[in-house]
């Protein structure tokens, strides 16, 4: 899923806190492997994020003091956690506790979460009816 909105330009946006968020979703599930990691590789490097330096810093039990972010920011924040978490198919319940706990966080209730695994499983639906499509002779 190729949905990029983050912009380190944002309203209180810190991209390292962002980054790091998605280094602890990645690590959650011990069956992710290279796509997860690459996904928040490239993601730093849109960034200009230290990938490396924050993957050796950071292990899966990665907390942060909640402050004020941006409800938008927040929820970009989440959804891309949730495009990371859902990669391989299996949205496990580890990374559905963390991500859970960030909403938290982020003061972004829980059916808002919810909402979003809905719309991004929509958004998948409709990129592999569009495969389809243009796969047809």
């Amino acid at each position: 899923m190729h949905i990029h909105s983050i912009q380190s330009e944002m309203p209180q946006f810190d991209p390292e806190l962002y980054i790091k968020i998605l280094i602890t979703i990645a690590k959650a599930d011990r069956f992710n492997g290279t796509p997860e990691f690459n996904y928040v590789r490239s993601q730093a490097d849109r960034l200009g994020v230290d990938y490396f330096h924050l993957y050796n810093k950071v292990d899966k039990t990665f907390s942060f003091q909640s402050g004020k972010v941006p409800r938008r920011t927040a929820l970009l924040i989440l959804k891309d956690c949730i495009v990371l978490a859902s990669m391989d198919g299996n949205f496990s319940l580890a990374e559905k506790e963390k991500i859970y706990r960030y909403a938290e966080q982020l003061d972004i209730p829980r059916r808002d979460v919810d909402q979003l695994e809905k719309w991004l499983e929509q958004v998948r639906h409709l990129e592999h009816a569009w495969l389809l499509l243009t796969q047809k002779q």
